[in-house]
């Protein structure tokens, strides 16, 4: 039986079960057709090889995202092999093998999907070799399920390790009294459940701004929000933070903060 058969039945025989009682949300087997394609608009061609994305972020209502989430891993490892098998049927080349992530985000309407696609070559993935089968099964550590509804999002804590001299504290808002330490040279904001920063603010973009360092200074960026940036009440585009500046994005305000170390 080929790869694909073998996936089809696979998710046959754990999910149609599940969800014939509810046939309201959404099926399994529509999250791996998605995926191809969202794979066959993305593919890019170079002199001699079609490439295609290997890194692919599935955000779902919270409700179509839980049954799903019960089966751990299982479900995304065949996904991965799903899409493996259709792009070596179409000559693609990956840059490594294809990872998944499953994420829960209310912001996407129930029975519906957004996909997030990426090329990343370091991704690390181990094969084993299955004795009692001819097919190979494969171990991913970038396959997420990420839930928004039960854990607060990992950046609005303090982060362990090492301490940067700058960080950001919500001052005002839904997350108020939280502070994130500015580790990486560049930070996206917004609700999106990808950003560095996830703010729980309905007025707040998915991506509103970005922070990022060049060289001593912090550089903040509005993403063409909706609701617009304003530092020290004043509404930007683009400027150069300092220390005690108070950055509004909707109803959610932010100063920066410099600590020696």
């Amino acid at each position: 039986m080929s790869l694909i058969a073998r996936f089809e039945e696979i998710a046959e025989n754990l999910f149609t079960g599940m969800f014939r009682k509810k046939v309201t949300r959404l099926q399994p087997v529509l999250i791996a057709k998605e995926l191809v394609k969202v794979m066959l608009r993305h593919k890019q061609v170079s002199i001699s090889q079609v490439y295609v994305p290997n890194i692919y972020r599935v955000f779902l209502h919270s409700s179509d995202w839980s049954p799903l989430a019960s089966f751990g891993d299982a479900f995304l490892i065949e996904l991965s092999k799903y899409l493996f098998a259709e792009g070596e049927r179409n000559g693609f080349t990956f840059l490594t093998k294809p990872a998944v992530e499953l994420h829960a985000d209310d912001t996407v309407n129930p029975r519906e999907m957004f996909i997030e696609v990426d090329f990343d070559d370091s991704v690390e993935i181990a094969w084993e070799e299955d004795d009692d089968d001819e097919s190979q099964v494969w171990h991913d550590r970038t396959n997420i399920f990420r839930s928004a509804m039960v854990q607060e999002p990992d950046i609005m804590s303090e982060t362990s390790g090492r301490k940067s001299e700058y960080y950001l504290e919500v001052i005002e808002g839904i997350n108020s009294g939280a502070a994130f330490t500015l580790e990486k040279e560049e930070i996206y904001i917004g609700r999106h459940f990808q950003c560095e920063l996830v703010i729980q603010d309905q007025e707040v973009s998915r991506r509103h701004i970005k922070i990022s360092k060049s060289e001593e200074d912090w550089f903040l960026d509005d993403l063409g929000s909706t609701n617009g940036t304003f530092v020290n009440g004043q509404r930007i585009t683009r400027l150069v933070l300092s220390p005690g500046d108070r950055i509004q994005i909707g109803q959610t305000v932010l100063t920066l903060h410099h600590q020696k170390v």
